[in-house]
């Protein structure tokens, strides 16, 4: 039997890959916010199918084919106007609502 502390590892390696697999098949893996661009206001949006779609206010679910280019672990550039954007992960928005818990 394996230790408890092995078995929550194995679990995580596991969730990693499945987030890995849907990211690559073009679905939301739920691992940070949605975004929009503050400069054109493009967004992203999640279909019912759990596709990740961009569009924009008029035409909110109809499918732009644009996709924010993701430069580093925090870091996007939105594919329409180039507007760099920094967004929380989940992980980053726990840490932050720790340390705003101890003030």
């Amino acid at each position: 039997m394996k230790p408890p502390d092995a078995k929550l590892h194995e679990l995580a390696s596991q969730l990693a890959g499945l987030q890995k697999r849907a990211k690559a098949l073009g679905v939301f893996a739920n691992d940070r916010e949605l975004l929009e661009c503050p400069r054109c206001g493009l967004m992203e949006d999640v279909t019912s199918t759990g596709l990740l779609i961009t569009c924009r206010a008029p035409a909110l679910g109809d499918d732009t084919g644009l996709r924010f280019v993701q430069l580093a672990d925090n870091i996007f550039r939105c594919p329409s106007c180039a507007q760099r954007m920094e967004v929380l992960t989940a992980e980053l928005e726990k840490a932050r609502k720790q340390r705003e818990s101890r003030k």
